[in-house]
This record gives structure tokens, sequence and C-alpha cells, in this order.
């Protein structure tokens, strides 16, 4: 099989043969569909998680179908389309016992620690895996979980948001914040979608959000001019817009942080938060429970895949347009 693989931090990635490997007794081969470029990828190649030992194939956005099992794997078949966590929970922790895999302390993650989605075939722990219902974009599969299930996350988990509440989007035309806006309509939010460009906010037109703000430096006072303060921003970029989308909020306000674009610290006005009571959370990932409840989003239609589909082989492309900003919306890989 030819795999993605990268050698050692810092350098080019290269497409390698491999043997295709066999499932051990709790595990699956799955032939990958499509694969999702998440920014944590790039952010791997250019050294920035210490577990990484290299060689190691990247990528853990996975969508593909079953094509052989180990001997424990019981309610899985070769045939069965799936999706998947980016990562194995232990099962057996506190986190995983009331239901916060994401943050089991004993997980690994595929293109981290285990072999991920960059390859024509990859090995699944049984436990990562969600069988799809019935047919679905496979798109919108590989992102079910890393994008979709992880946004449902934040909304539904700490956002505790209800139909009519204002939900700010930064990087709205990016491949979370694309999906964030879908969603943030879909629980009933008034949304406003914030980009850097004419032309992104042209591309944002299509998921329709109630407003599209323009600017590449302090968006918070037109928010508050047309919104009074928002009930929840989903920060999908970090450090560079982090100070507005503070400003941002309403007393009381929460903020849901999904990006980390450029690994810079940000600074926290304490008095903003202290005076007006907001709350700031840290969102990773998603759960078993919000990994099924998007691929039901998905059988409603209630949110659509959206971006560019590119050869995985094309691979070193696709990382630089993510270092370059110049991505809108997802890219999807097909070996």
């Amino acid at each position: 099989m030819k795999s993605v693989v990268l050698r050692e931090i810092g350098k080019p990635l290269e497409v390698v043969d491999k043997d295709v490997p066999k499932p051990g007794p709790n595990e699956v081969l799955v032939k990958i569909i499509r694969t999702g470029v998440c920014f944590r990828d790039v952010l791997t190649v250019d050294g920035f998680f210490p577990r990484v030992k290299t060689p190691l194939v990247l990528g853990h956005e996975i969508a593909g179908v079953v094509v052989d099992k180990g001997d424990k794997v019981i309610d899985i078949e070769i045939g069965d389309k799936v999706a998947s966590l980016p990562y194995v929970p232990c099962g057996e922790c506190e986190y995983c016992r009331a239901g916060r895999e994401n943050i089991c302390r004993n997980r690994r993650w595929y293109g981290e620690v285990l072999d991920g989605s960059y390859s024509e075939f990859i090995l699944l722990d049984k436990r990562s895996i969600v069988k799809l219902e019935r047919d679905l974009d496979w798109n919108y599969v590989a992102i079910s979980s890393c994008v979709i299930g992880m946004v449902i996350h934040a909304i539904e988990d700490f956002g505790g948001i209800e139909p009519g509440d204002k939900v700010l989007v930064t990087g709205a035309s990016g491949g979370v914040g694309i999906h964030a806006v879908q969603l943030a309509k879909y629980y009933g939010a008034e949304v406003f979608a914030v980009t850097r460009s004419e032309d992104k906010a042209r591309f944002i037109e299509r998921v329709k959000p109630d407003h599209i703000i323009i600017s590449s430096g302090d968006f918070s006072r037109e928010v508050k001019s047309l919104s009074g303060g928002v009930d929840l921003v989903i920060e999908a970029v970090g450090e560079p817009t982090f100070q507005y989308s503070l400003k941002s909020l309403k007393w009381g306000g929460r903020m849901a942080i999904i990006g980390n674009v450029n690994v810079k610290p940000a600074s926290l006005q304490l008095g903003l938060m202290i005076l007006r009571e907001n709350l700031i959370h840290g969102v990773i990932s998603s759960t078993l429970r919000t990994l099924k409840k998007a691929l039901e989003i998905g059988y409603e239609g209630g949110v659509k895949a959206i971006g560019i589909e590119m050869s995985l082989w094309d691979v070193e492309k696709a990382h630089d347009m993510l270092r370059e900003g110049k991505a809108t919306g997802r890219v999807f890989l097909k070996p």
C-alpha cells in the first residue's frame, strides 16, 4: 500500500510503499475512502507535539470501509462503512467512564503515536469506530469527528446555546469555521461570521450566516454594535483574534477555543472576565456521543461538508495552503 510518511520533524513528507498490516484481535483494517487535512497535521510536521515518534503516517480524519478484522471484533463486519474518532480511548479511566474520552489521559492519537489516515489502509481499534447506518457523503464522514463532532461538543457541552442566541464564529471561511457557522444555524442561533477578505466573505455567503464581518483587526465594536454582545464565541483561529473575541462577548457570555493557528500565547484580560463573568473553555476533539450526533445531523442533511478535494499524494500542496491561509473550507484527500 502507498502511505504518506513523516520521516523526520520539519522535513518534507514522503510517499512510500508499505506492507498492508494485519489487524490484531481488537482491530479492523479499513480502506481509506477519504481523509481530511487538519491544522494539527501541519503542527505535527513542524514539531509541536513531543509524543510524535518518526517515521509516522500522518492523518486522523478517517472515513472508509472495513476490509479485514480481528477475531474479537464481533459487532463490525467486513464491508461496513465507518467513521472514527481521531484517537483510541482506554475505555477504563474516569474520563472514559464519564463519556469524556476525548480527554482520556491514556488515549493514543492516530497520526501522532499510531499510524494515521494518509494512506490507502489504516488499522483502527474497535473502540474508535462508529458504523454508518446508511450512505453519507464521504467528505462529511471524514470530518464527522474532528470537525463536526468537535463543534457539537463546544456547542452542546460548553456553549449551552438556545434558539435565538447570538454566536460569533472566527475564521469563518476555514475548515472548522465554515462548518461551525452551519452548526450554529442548525441549533437556531443568530450567527456572526468573521473573515479577513471580500473573497472569503463571498465564500461564506453560501452557508447563510445572519451577518458577515470583514476585518483583519478589531472586529469587536462592529459585533457589539450589531448584537449588543454575543452569547458564545466559537474561536476557530486563536491568538490573532482572541482579544477581539473576548471583547465581543456579552455579560455572562462564553468562549469555546478550538483554533490555535500560530501556537502563540494569547494575553488574557482578567478584568473583562471577572467584571462580566465570562467563561473561556478549551475544546479538544469529539467524543463517541458527539461523533454519533454528527452522523445523525449528516443523515438529516442539516450540515454539508464544504471544501476542496485533492489527491492524497498532493498532500504537501494541501499543507502549504493551510500554512499560507489560502484554504477555504476543509481540504479532503482521496488516495
